[in-house]
């Protein structure tokens, strides 16, 4: 992504059960937003005071202290280290102690104003921040914040390496308002807004120095998993204690949220045949593409101003080094963030013939874990246009390189615009298009309605 201010907002909550939302044809109910609501403050707080750590003094913290093992990649001694810790894991929630959110707040600086060698890693060519890199950056602090949050009486004191994995499961919706210009500090900052038993819900905003003021420029919602040492089963969390309004309301929308993933799931084109409306612009698509005068079904004509669906493709295999790992030894999941974004804003450059601006990425589910060592196959493909906007679908599968089978571990929505010309129209052929157009306009409808 090029320089943009994202606002990551919470996932979604059902219209009538937790609002007013009216309804929108051609968007599903589970799809309306949940309206931001601002995180805590310690007392005392003071936004322009020095920060106390950057985001890599954070990030090593976390490796060296938090985590521990090999700072070398040695499977076998981070196995026995990890194993060493299963006996501090709680055996149950009720063994831990109940904790408040602002327990969790914590914030770190990205000193991109003063430090001209780290500002290079965000640069684009078009001289803003590369979002893909405060992905990375998201991600970790998400991490970090839950890490905070977990206090366990069964680690002897002073003894900071923690049993608990911790692991991402989901990115909630981001939404691209404005410029995030490279050469000025970004500060993130936020803290733990709901917990079940061992998933935990880690919320953080992006601050921007501007003309000596802090300037809001994103909200992140990210949903993270608690795990045993070696990643092999769950674990549990650390209750939350609410007491103000403010808090409440965090932690009602953290639970409407959990309620809307699960809602969406039943909506889906793989559970369910498509609306009337969304049958009906198939059969449109059909009718427009048939060769009339032959009539014949597999005569096929290609609109004016359109591409078919099948050539409008993009693809990329990574092998996955152990530089990429997180000191879990898996993939580092801001990375693969990174690098389907970046692939999805080529073939989206591609397919216009002109420079993309990012809008909109939707939620972004992490079905399985990378391994080191692993083939990862990114597929981009543009599935949606109307007018100068674009939507865009990138999957990431794991690949077996002995048998040629693919694993699905992501798949990514964005949503592009550009300033020129129209997009040219995206026209599928097969059901299977159909079923991807039909999916990308529904996650385009949910990017562009205001609700």
């Amino acid at each position: 992504m090029s320089a943009l201010k994202i606002a990551l907002r919470s996932l979604t909550r059902l219209p009538g059960r937790h609002g007013t939302c009216p309804a929108t044809p051609g968007i599903a109910a589970s799809s309306y937003s949940v309206r931001w609501i601002s995180l805590l403050r310690p007392p005392g707080f003071d936004m322009n005071a020095p920060c106390e750590q950057t985001a890599l003094e954070m990030v090593e913290h976390l490796s060296d202290a938090v985590i521990g093992g090999p700072k070398n990649y040695d499977p076998a001694a981070f196995q026995r280290q990890r194993e060493s810790l299963m006996e501090f894991l709680p055996p149950s929630q009720s063994d831990l102690p109940p904790r408040k959110m602002v327990d969790s707040f914590d914030q770190a600086l990205i000193p991109l104003g003063s430090d001209r060698k780290l500002r290079d890693r965000y640069l684009t060519q078009f001289g803003g921040v590369r979002v893909g890199r405060l992905l990375e950056d998201m991600d970790i602090f998400a991490v970090h914040l839950v890490f905070k949050h977990m206090l366990n009486p069964r680690q002897a004191v002073g003894n900071l390496q923690s049993p608990f994995s911790i692991v991402t499961a989901l990115v909630d919706r981001i939404d691209v308002k404005m410029n995030i210009p490279s050469d000025q500090d970004i500060k993130l900052m936020g803290h733990v807004t709901w917990v079940g038993k061992s998933s935990v819900e880690s919320t953080l905003e992006l601050w921007q120095l501007r003309d000596g003021d802090w300037v809001h420029v994103t909200d992140a919602t990210f949903v993270m998993v608690v795990r045993d040492p070696i990643n092999k089963g769950s674990s549990f969390v650390n209750p939350l204690v609410v007491e103000t309004d403010v808090e409440k309301a965090l932690l009602n929308r953290g639970e409407r949220n959990k309620i809307a993933r699960y809602a969406m799931t039943t909506e889906s084109l793989f559970k369910n045949p498509p609306s009337e409306e969304e049958k009906r612009l198939i059969h449109d698509f059909f009718i427009s593409t048939v060769d009339h005068k032959a009539l014949s079904f597999k005569a096929r004509v290609k609109p004016p101003n359109s591409v078919w669906m099948e050539d409008a493709k993009l693809k990329n295999i990574l092998i996955c080094q152990p530089e990429y790992r997180n000191r879990f030894n898996k993939i580092f999941g801001g990375f693969i963030m990174r690098q389907a974004f970046e692939l999805a804003w080529a073939n989206t450059f591609v397919y216009s013939g002109q420079r993309p601006y990012t809008n909109h990425m939707d939620d972004i589910l992490f079905r399985m874990p990378v391994d080191v060592g692993s083939l990862l196959y990114f597929n981009s493909q543009i599935c949606y246009t109307e007018g100068n906007r674009i939507q865009t679908r990138v999957s990431a599968e794991i690949l077996d390189p002995t048998t040629g089978n693919l694993s699905l571990s992501n798949v990514f929505q964005y949503t592009f615009s550009v300033d020129g010309q129209p997009a040219p129209s995206i026209v599928p052929k097969s059901y299977h298009e159909a079923m991807m157009y039909l999916e990308g306009r529904r996650h385009f409808l949910n990017s562009t309605t205001d609700h």
